[in-house]
């Protein structure tokens, strides 16, 4: 979807509202999924965003178009001096305006503010396209870190010191 004069802003999650805002944004990515999320305790993440997101040790961020809910992107603290980057998701209809990228790299320079030295994910196969942003943002292959049932997840690890 072409839109060369389209207003966009992101916004990182502080009030109930935009923790509502991306619970549902959150279902919709779940959905298109069309997998099972329960091995990664899906529902309670969604019942603790602002606890797992929020505060100093997490970020979530949301991209509109237009004043239109257009994407958003999350991390989390994972162990000492590593964050977990989750739920990468722009929906189908603002694909091709690059937000995807601007949202990788936003909550890695967002990880990188709050002292993280490494961001780690996880991504299954046939998601093609986030994998292609994640290594055009320097995101490098390394040994499963976490558990996940799908065959053929690649696991993948940024450095923010380089």
């Amino acid at each position: 979807m072409e839109q060369p004069n389209a207003q966009i802003t992101y916004r990182h999650a502080k009030t109930s509202r935009d923790f509502e805002i991306a619970k549902a944004l959150f279902i919709e990515y779940g959905q298109s999924l069309h997998m099972d999320l329960s091995f990664q305790n899906f529902d309670d993440e969604l019942n603790e965003l602002p606890k797992r997101y929020g505060g100093s040790t997490g970020d979530l961020i949301l991209a509109y178009v237009d004043q239109q809910l257009a994407g958003g992107i999350a991390i989390h603290r994972f162990e000492s001096g590593v964050a977990e980057m989750k739920r990468l998701y722009v929906r189908t209809q603002f694909r091709s305006l690059g937000l995807g990228h601007e949202l990788v790299a936003r909550i890695l320079a967002s990880a990188q503010s709050m002292g993280y030295k490494t961001v780690r994910l996880d991504t299954i196969p046939q998601m093609k396209a986030a994998q292609k942003i994640y290594r055009e943002a320097g995101f490098k292959e390394i040994a499963p870190y976490r558990y996940n049932p799908v065959a053929g997840t690649i696991y993948l690890e940024c450095s923010l010191d380089e």
